[in-house]
């Protein structure tokens, strides 16, 4: 019997969800459709949409380079990209996730209600094995003021809210490899910034990586829209660009 109950909760959830997307996609809610034809209106793109849907994410990538000064080669273009990620117009419209873009140098993200969310340093691996060891500092030069400011700094400087992450998070500040104990531990002065609602660890809200010394940028996230002040990405012309049609596809390229 209790088999039998989980089985049918397990099929009305799935129901549910398949009218979830139906709806989100502007579809009929009276007859759920095939999970067939939910994936096809999940995957329905144009040709038209992805280009301009990459102009916009380009365009995007570029203006938050400028606003934190990253040392990129100005403009970035689809010439000079390394990989890009634009979704298929059903899956942007339900997800309210666009795509991103990657240089040599960093990855740009527009991945939260179609606005800019995240930005990544590629090679962070190899940075951290070099610094590693390059930089071995006593813990009495450990800065935590001074690793909170460099991230709220980058935080306002891509218009994101963070007044609102103060007043509705904890803020915990990290550094990384800390070895020893006591007045003889030593440490790497790569620190990491993020605010969550609850306990240290649980659900961050926003986070900033940053190896202090160098003023280095390795990753900026916030999760959450409502600390998000950028506005999402607009297409002036959706009904022409969704009218080109041809078959739907996923776009990758590298």
């Amino acid at each position: 019997m209790k088999f039998l109950t989980k089985f049918l909760l397990t099929a009305i959830a799935l129901q549910m969800q398949q009218v979830v997307c139906v709806l989100a996609l502007g579809g009929e809610s009276n007859t759920p459709p095939s999970n067939a034809r939910t994936l096809s209106n999940l995957m329905f793109t144009t040709e038209a949409y992805r280009k301009e849907a990459l102009r916009l994410v380009i365009q995007e990538a570029n203006q938050v380079a400028q606003e934190l000064k990253l040392p990129e080669q100005l403009p970035i273009n689809d010439t000079n990209l390394l990989q890009c990620y634009i979704s298929p117009y059903g899956m942007s419209r339900f997800k309210r996730h666009i795509g991103n873009v990657t240089t040599s140098n960093y990855t740009y993200s527009v991945s939260i209600d179609n606005k800019f969310s995240f930005v990544d340093k590629s090679h962070q691996d190899s940075d951290r094995l070099k610094w590693f060891k390059e930089y071995s500092w006593p813990i009495s030069q450990l800065d935590t003021n001074a690793a909170y400011q460099l991230a709220t700094q980058w935080l306002a400087d891509v218009s994101m809210d963070v007044d609102g992450l103060n007043r509705d998070c904890n803020v915990y500040i990290r550094p990384t490899g800390v070895v020893g104990q006591g007045a003889t531990a030593r440490f790497l002065p790569l620190y990491w910034v993020y605010w969550a609602p609850g306990p240290d660890g649980f659900g961050s809200k926003a986070s900033v990586g940053l190896f202090l010394p160098m003023k280095t940028l390795l990753d900026l996230r916030v999760e959450d829209s409502k600390y998000i002040l950028r506005k999402p990405l607009q297409f002036t012309n959706l009904d022409y660009l969704l009218s080109q049609t041809n078959a739907p596809t996923e776009t990758y390229f590298s």
